[in-house]
């Protein structure tokens, strides 16, 4: 329990000294942007303590000892919404309703299973990933961080939170791979699968009409911070839900010695499928590609058994895509 303490430390001690930074240069109510930072600070420090074993074991502890216990720990998920709304006067009861429901509904689907081990896959497993999901696919948790505008980054940060205490503390979900930071094996296997993807989605997306090449000049700077972005914000979210969470669970249910490609298989499918949404609706040209990105995402994660693998793939497609396709 250590670690997740001192990083939170950190992030605080991180928050009010950009606060500070910022102070000097804008003429932003000290109050309010201190109230910013620390909820930003108290969200990513439960992002980051997430990916620590000890942390794990330490709710999941309180969560066996009550049923009560282990509905009501997430709702403290609440307190950076709390923090920052009522201090800039942009306090919602629809918006806390709003993150109140998003936190009850994984929760109580996986309730009943808490005391069991996932060693394979239920609906209540599909209704609580689907819960998740949705909610974010159909932009029902925007406008709720709106200070000094609605802040994106809030919402997948909350959403991997919520996810990772469904599925990892109640669920007991073992080798969902959550982690942020890379190891030496993590880009290796990670840029080997983006370097297999982009030779065969060039081809493929040219054939779709899906991609349309253009040349643009990217700085060093541009490039490595849209990179970081993406990778926390969208490659670790989905890579946590489709891949930690789909994929591991599938790989579980399926019997066999292939059940491990039939489950990777099966998780880019429904991957693909998740972006029917996109315009012009139904975009099937976007499912065709993702599928097969999930594809390779899945091996990466499948290969190194971490979220950070396949997301270090995932971001480095994202951002690829964003400056030049």
């Amino acid at each position: 329990m250590k670690k997740p303490i001192f990083a939170l430390a950190g992030l605080l001690v991180i928050g009010v000294l950009a606060e500070a930074a910022l102070l000097q240069r804008t003429r932003f109510d000290p109050l309010r942007l201190a109230a910013l930072f620390e909820s930003l600070a108290l969200l990513l420090g439960a992002y980051v303590a997430f990916t620590q074993t000890d942390f794990i074991h330490g709710l999941r502890k309180w969560a066996l000892s009550s049923p009560w216990l282990a509905f009501l720990i997430p709702f403290s998920l609440l307190i950076p919404y709390l923090t920052l709304a009522l201090c800039t006067d942009t306090f919602s009861f629809r918006a806390l309703a709003k993150l109140a429901a998003y936190i009850t509904v994984p929760t109580l689907l996986l309730l009943p299973d808490r005391i069991r081990q996932a060693e394979r896959a239920s609906w209540r497993d599909f209704a609580a990933m689907l819960s998740l999901g949705l909610p974010v696919s159909a932009g029902w948790l925007s406008n709720i961080w709106v200070w000094p505008e609605d802040i994106y980054v809030f919402r997948p940060i909350f959403c991997v939170c919520v996810g990772a205490y469904a599925f990892l503390v109640i669920r007991n979900l073992k080798n969902a791979g959550y982690k942020l930071i890379w190891k030496k094996g993590d880009l290796v296997e990670g840029g080997l699968n983006f370097i297999a993807f982009i030779i065969l989605a060039i081809p493929l997306g040219l054939a779709l009409r899906f991609i349309h090449p253009h040349a643009h000049r990217v700085g060093v700077f541009a490039f490595v911070a849209t990179f970081l972005g993406t990778y926390l914000s969208v490659a670790i979210p989905e890579e946590f839900l489709f891949r930690g969470i789909l994929q591991n669970l599938l790989v579980k249910t399926f019997e066999g010695p292939r059940r491990g490609r039939y489950g990777l298989l099966l998780a880019s499918v429904i991957f693909g499928l998740s972006h029917l949404h996109h315009p012009p609706v139904p975009n099937w040209r976007y499912a065709i590609m993702a599928t097969v990105a999930g594809i390779f995402y899945g091996n990466v994660w499948r290969v190194r058994g971490r979220t950070s693998a396949s997301a270090f793939t995932h971001a480095l497609v994202d951002t690829s895509w964003h400056f030049w396709f």
